[in-house]
């Protein structure tokens, strides 16, 4: 089909998938019967409301020609036309030519029947406009319909210089109406369904770049693992080796007290290790949201890792505080990942989680975990990847991690105070 509101509800029916017809929408196909319906109406009014002489070369026309043809248009419609327009497939066949004949044909016998029936027009022209597959093969069945209907002119008002003046003007401007409405509409689809490609190529771009982000996190969250496992669990297992390699020595040397105290210290390092890994084992599990809001988390979280790890963790959660669900595991994560860093690197035995809302800064939310450790230097390079980690986890989220540590003497006050800042707090 030429571009139309035909090819408007084609546009709309893109995503229709194999094997699924991307025909005229329901919609357009109801105007488009009630359009046929209202001219067949007309037609058949302005055939009963007009004179008749009798016979169907008087200057009056014929009132039976003007029934009949308005019969014809109904049949045309109905039988040839209706179906090619609800297929609208692109295509120039048989049937498309045997419309276009009907048509004329319709066209030619109602004017000749009454010239007022000339208003059949209204309805032919556009429906050669939908049914033709190029603008030049919709120009041309116009020309053929207005020819048609100016000889109706001629067999229904008579051979004469005022009649052909009056059909040459009447279809002359019809056409140029049509050609111009024609290549307007087409225009404007065209544009549409040009529009439409280039939203399907940024949603495809959009699925693209979403994959790409998922396989990134992917390979970012393996890296981290295995960081992870090297730093803890592997460099453990590597000491057992060690340790197991000099209680065999002392053993084979007689050396039976060394040998058990290296046995002592395997067993104090193996507990280690399992400690580690269940660490590294909770730290990459659910978040355990889906049972109960944050508070419930956090607190779960705090006695999960009190029992593996001998820590004593406090938890103070500000009531009432709603985070989107997106930054509720953020604030899961980001305390995982402190209280790990509290286990592994403060020998603090205790320590205390608080999550509220930022001071002075009604849409901020604080999460801090603070120990009573050894300390270290924040602005000291990192091997580890935990706390590089955790920065950009609360980067992506709208966040910032803050880190105040002290590194104090012996039997002074010290300990290190991990803050996450994120946005989004409400009162519920």
């Amino acid at each position: 089909m030429t571009a139309t509101a035909a090819e408007g509800a084609r546009t709309a029916d893109r995503g229709a998938g194999p094997g699924v017809s991307r025909g005229t929408s329901r919609g357009a196909m109801r105007w488009w019967d009630v359009g046929a319906g209202a001219t067949a109406v007309v037609l058949v009014v302005l055939a009963l409301a007009g004179e008749s002489g009798g016979d169907g070369g008087s200057a009056v026309g014929s009132r039976p020609l003007a029934l009949a043809a308005s019969g014809l248009f109904v049949l045309t419609w109905l039988l040839l036309a209706r179906p090619v327009v609800r297929r609208d497939d692109d295509q120039m066949g048989a049937a498309e030519v045997v419309v276009v004949a009907a048509v004329v044909v319709v066209g030619g016998l109602a004017v000749a029947g009454a010239p007022q029936l000339a208003v059949v027009q209204a309805f032919l022209m556009p429906l050669l406009w939908t049914v033709l597959p190029t603008p030049r093969s919709a120009i041309v069945a116009n020309v053929a319909l207005c020819l048609a209907i100016s000889a109706g002119f001629v067999v229904s008002l008579g051979w004469s210089a005022d009649t052909l003046a009056t059909a040459a003007t009447s279809e002359g401007l019809s056409l140029l109406f049509s050609i111009a409405l024609g290549f307007w509409i087409t225009s404007i689809a065209h544009t549409g369904v040009e529009r439409g490609r280039l939203l399907d190529e940024l949603r495809a771009a959009q699925d693209e770049l979403a994959v790409r982000h998922r396989e990134a996190g992917t390979v970012a969250e393996r890296e981290r693992l295995a960081r992870e496992i090297h730093d803890t669990v592997a460099q453990s297992l590597t000491g057992l080796v060690m340790l197991s390699q000099q209680a065999r020595s002392s053993v084979a040397a007689g050396d039976a007290a060394a040998g058990l105290a290296q046995l002592e210290l395997i067993e104090s390092s193996a507990r280690d290790a399992l400690t580690d890994a269940r660490t590294l084992v909770a730290a990459t599990a659910s978040s355990g949201l889906d049972s109960g809001d944050l508070a419930d988390a956090l607190r779960r979280l705090a006695g999960r890792f009190s029992r593996e790890s001998g820590v004593a963790v406090s938890v103070d959660v500000e009531p009432g505080l709603v985070l989107p669900r997106d930054h509720q595991v953020v604030v899961i994560r980001a305390a995982q990942e402190a209280l790990a860093n509290v286990r592994k690197h403060s020998g603090s035995r205790s320590a205390h989680v608080a999550l509220a809302r930022g001071a002075g800064i009604a849409e901020d939310v604080v999460l801090s975990v603070r120990d009573e450790g050894r300390g270290f230097d924040p602005a000291a390079s990192r091997d580890g990847f935990g706390l590089d980690g955790l920065d950009e986890r609360l980067r992506l989220a709208g966040g910032r991690l803050e880190i105040v540590s002290c590194t104090c003497d012996a039997g002074a006050p010290g300990g290190t105070t991990v803050t996450a800042h994120l946005p989004g707090g409400e009162q519920s």
